[in-house]
């Protein structure tokens, strides 16, 4: 099983676009070829799984951190930014009397 694993971790970042079925694939084929025995495949196929979720969920974040620093560097307005500024914008048109709904 130490082996399976190590075989794993050579996925890298490979793994964050598997599905559930891809890595039944996989451990089938592992056991097929004799590297995984049938009682360790589903187990296999939990830690490979889990593996998988961990590294899509890590990846996203590093894509989230990325665009919000580029956002931030490039100085441009969040939507949720914009949509305050336009309902403080609504509230003083509105307290002034002159704003057009």
């Amino acid at each position: 099983m130490d082996d399976f694993l190590k075989k794993t971790m050579q996925f890298g970042l490979g793994l964050f676009d598997y599905t559930k079925e891809k890595v039944e694939s996989l451990v089938e084929e592992m056991v097929k070829r004799g590297e995984l025995s049938r009682q360790e495949s589903s187990q296999a196929v939990e830690e490979l799984w889990e593996k998988a979720k961990k590294e899509q969920s890590a990846f996203w974040d590093r894509v989230k951190d990325y665009v919000n620093k580029l956002v931030d560097e490039m100085a441009l307005v969040r939507r949720s930014e914009f949509k305050a500024l336009e309902e403080r914008v609504k509230a003083l048109e509105h307290k002034l009397g002159g704003g057009a709904e």
